[in-house]
């Protein structure tokens, strides 16, 4: 593989973390809070939003030459394209301080709690710089090698519940009205729109789309979802419903019945490096595609300083700004109405208005 180049499966496993970065940024607990039991039949139904939205993304990266920052750069007029710019900069530098905010809390809560908090934010903006600074090259490979990782924890997890799980719990299904349905399934639909887009600051050239593996981002996308549906219905079926709207997180409440021999003690931490993983890989996408947006604005200033000041940034806002979860859903609809806007704009702008 050459330099600066990602498979078609590490571009699968970075789509997988993606999607999966709603276990931190939103949570079960907001599907969970609306929906009751139902949220279980919500998560298929955002799911199914959530594979179309993955298809469109993936058949935007495989049709089009460039990625969207140099198309925005080289085809939108100039107070469009500023504009734009300005926009993607503050949504998603404010949705990566959300998520490196929610990151540093839960390490500090579940983890590391005679850590500063300060220490372990510091830590997780040098670890994410560092990967990015690498290049797509090497956060590719750093996505299939942990999802691996990823894939034998959740194994190794789901194996050690099935013996607390009690199904009447899920009892009584259908029970909430279409309101509800519609709520928390768009909620689940709309924590992936912006994890998603990210995919699109990868250049397509990038990309070594194998023929044998062109519906993988399809399939791993599906395999979030799977994942998700996997560990609600484990949630829900051990803790029951009403103790699952009490906790924040609670996969890691359940995480803490799984004892092996009684050789491991807390072995939940161990487990919760899955939730680690998805807000991570959420982090370094984030800082990529904020890179290259002002390495396109700089006019190719020397990438060492942007990430500097990205980084500069992000400790700053990241200790004093108050982030909330109904503000970074609202964010996420209003950034799903700017990218529509966006692509219809483009295809006006390229086949109706040509310059």
């Amino acid at each position: 593989m050459k330099k600066n180049k990602i498979t078609s499966l590490e571009y699968s496993t970075i789509t997988f973390f993606l999607v999966n970065s709603f276990l931190m940024n939103v949570g079960f607990n907001t599907l969970t809070s609306k929906s009751k039991t139902d949220s279980i039949l919500d998560i298929l139904l955002g799911g199914i939003l959530i594979l179309a939205f993955s298809f469109l993304v993936s058949n935007f990266q495989k049709k089009e030459k460039d990625s969207i920052i140099t198309i925005i750069d080289k085809k939108m007029p100039l107070f469009i394209k500023i504009m734009i710019n300005v926009l993607l900069i503050i949504i998603i530098g404010y949705a990566s301080i959300y998520t490196l905010t929610n990151t540093t809390n839960f390490i500090h809560y579940y983890i590391l709690k005679e850590v500063s908090s300060i220490i372990i934010m510091i830590t997780l903006i040098l670890t994410v710089t560092y990967i990015t600074y690498k290049g797509i090259a090497t956060i590719g490979k750093t996505s299939e090698m942990f999802f691996y990782v990823y894939f034998l924890i959740f194994i190794v997890s789901a194996i050690g519940l099935i013996k607390y799980m009690d199904l009447s719990n899920l009892k009584p299904l259908f029970t909430t009205n279409i309101k509800s349905h519609m709520t928390t399934s768009s909620n689940y639909f709309l924590s992936c729109i912006i994890p998603l887009f990210l995919l699109l600051g990868i250049s397509p050239s990038q990309v070594e789309w194998e023929n044998k593996n062109k519906h993988l981002p399809y399939l791993f996308t599906l395999l979030s979802i799977l994942f998700t549906f996997i560990t609600l219905i484990l949630i829900i079926s051990i803790l029951g419903i009403k103790l699952a709207n009490i906790y924040k997180f609670p996969d890691i409440i359940i995480y803490k019945k799984i004892s092996f021999l009684n050789l491991l003690e807390r072995i939940e931490v161990i487990l919760a490096f899955n939730n680690l993983l998805n807000s991570i890989f959420f982090l370094i996408m984030g800082t990529y595609f904020l890179k290259e947006v002002l390495f396109q604005i700089g006019k190719k200033k020397k990438e060492h300083i942007i990430l500097a000041l990205i980084d500069i940034i992000f400790l700053l806002v990241g200790n004093f700004l108050v982030t909330n979860i109904t503000f970074y859903l609202f964010l996420s609809l209003l950034f799903l109405w700017i990218l529509i806007s966006l692509v219809i704009t483009y295809y006006l702008h390229k086949y109706i208005l040509p310059s």
